[in-house]
């Protein structure tokens, strides 16, 4: 399989499913339009994956490359390649889809269970994964739910945790790519950037030394990728 990770910032370590990934024969190619970095076409690969970062969605004025990024997550939809955002990149996808992205009254940090709806129970993209999903939750902004697109997942305080618009297009507000070692760089590099404490919100100290749920989120993780992969067809 060749998929496309596309990045918002300079990785300072893996995430946690690249070294698998890579193990099993994969070709992980990553981009940063964020640099001016523009990847092959869509065509060329079996799902594209648009990871978070720390800017927010509707940010053009400061980050003018958003536009291109957007065009082209638009062109992979239409080549029919797997696509899939996450947090930022799910916001992204939802904008994309004409929805609106807000600041969400209750910030959310930490591990916590997603509930899948009845779509998501039978959603290929959770095939096979745990119901309530455990996920991580790191974000200020929410989206509502696109107009043609199913609610797969939902939290008590953000009804759109996932999303899936036709069966090959999917985004999520939460997380599963970070890697142990990520967590514990960023709840301390980048504690500036920690919402604000909410009903939705657990110690970072605690988070990051959560041994078992990195674990889980990385098997998830895994699985998902796998997933992604096959709807191609």
């Amino acid at each position: 399989m060749r998929y496309l990770l596309v990045r918002h910032g300079p990785p300072r370590s893996p995430y946690n499913f690249e070294d698998a990934r890579a193990a099993s024969g994969d070709r992980l190619d990553t981009v940063l339009f964020s640099e001016g970095g523009r990847p092959a076409a869509p065509e060329v690969y079996d799902g594209v994956v648009v990871f978070g970062g720390y800017m927010y969605a509707t940010e053009d004025d400061k980050h003018p490359w958003i536009p291109d990024e957007l065009r082209y997550m638009e062109s992979a939809m239409k080549a029919g390649v797997p696509l899939l955002g996450i947090c930022l990149g799910g916001q992204l996808l939802a904008r994309l889809l004409g929805a609106r992205v807000y600041k969400t009254p209750v910030p959310e940090f930490g591990y916590w269970p997603i509930e899948r709806t009845e779509a998501g129970q039978t959603s290929p993209l959770f095939e096979g994964l745990a119901d309530p999903l455990l996920g991580f939750l790191w974000h200020n902004d929410a989206f509502d739910l696109p107009a043609g697109a199913e609610r797969l997942a939902r939290t008590e305080h953000c009804p759109n945790q996932a999303f899936a618009y036709g069966d090959r297009t999917f985004g999520l507000q939460f997380h599963l790519e970070f890697s142990a070692e990520q967590l514990r760089s960023m709840v301390t590099r980048d504690a500036a950037s920690l919402p604000k404490p909410s009903a939705v919100w657990q110690e970072p100290k605690a988070v990051a030394a959560n041994e078992a749920a990195h674990a889980e989120v990385r098997s998830s993780m895994l699985r998902i990728l796998d997933t992604l992969g096959r709807l191609k067809g």
